[in-house]
């Protein structure tokens, strides 16, 4: 490709920028101030993109961020103990829930 025609594709680019409504958050909630650098891809039906799709909207997030958001809350349920602290053995090095046999720190 020509410089020349890479130059047309960026101001076209830049064009398009600037009418552009940015729904995407600096911050994911990952670690406070670092912006999401890592791509996944996802397969989904016709039914469910158009459904995520308006449950973000209706949400006021895009849909990436609704994903995301989602995604955060199936992975704390399934990596953090979630059971009472009635249910954990405390020593001075760590502690550990006796429910799930867990290490909680």
């Amino acid at each position: 490709m020509s410089n020349e025609q890479e130059d047309n594709i960026e101001a076209a680019m830049a064009k398009v920028a600037e009418n552009l409504t940015l729904t995407r958050k600096a911050n994911t909630g990952s670690v406070p101030g670092e912006p999401a650098q890592k791509q996944v891809m996802v397969r989904a039906s016709e039914m469910d993109h158009v459904r995520w799709k308006e449950a973000a909207e209706k949400s006021g997030i895009s849909m990436a961020e609704f994903i995301r958001d989602a995604v955060n809350v199936a992975v704390k349920k399934s990596l953090e103990c979630e059971h009472p602290v009635e249910m954990r053995k405390t020593y001075p090095w760590s502690e550990f829930c006796l429910k799930c046999n867990s290490r909680i720190k």
